[in-house]
């Protein structure tokens, strides 16, 4: 079955509506409820079917926002790439934004995402990542002393 073929399965016409109603039919970028909405998938996994995922793993965006993250995406990911190695991040520093990023569950307006990832390349990353190994460091210390 093509992917096409697959998006036509009632078990995916389910998933989306769930989605579609979750986020109140309404791009979850540009906030747009009169044009064609379209379910993404934030990732692919091998071998799992398009309803496969979790509900957390979609989000609704209108026809205009779709094409961009589709068209843009590898361009945005290339000049963050650019930028994290030309500000000389090391690997714990990498680390700290994505799970960073992860954590914030990045549903925001693209400007709000935006600030937030010039924030955290910004020259004075390099203190926020000290105060959160700090606080991963106590936070796990913590859990050792609960754990005895």
């Amino acid at each position: 079955m093509t992917y096409l073929e697959k998006l036509k399965d009632p078990r995916w016409q389910k998933k989306r509506l769930e989605i579609l109603e979750r986020d109140e039919w309404m791009c979850q970028r540009c906030f747009d409820g009169d044009s064609t909405l379209h379910v993404h998938h934030l990732d692919y996994e091998k071998g799992k079917e398009p309803w496969d995922y979790d509900n957390s793993r979609f989000i609704t965006i209108c026809e205009s926002c779709h094409e961009t993250e589709h068209t843009a995406r590898k361009e945005y990911e290339q000049s963050l790439l650019s930028i994290i190695k030309s500000k000389g991040f090391m690997a714990d520093d990498v680390f700290s934004l994505v799970t960073g990023f992860h954590d914030l569950k990045m549903t925001h307006p693209p400007e709000v995402t935006a600030s937030i990832i010039e924030f955290a390349l910004s020259d004075g990353f390099q203190e926020v990542t000290s105060l959160f190994w700090d606080y991963t460091k106590k936070k796990a210390d913590l859990r050792r002393e609960a754990s005895k």
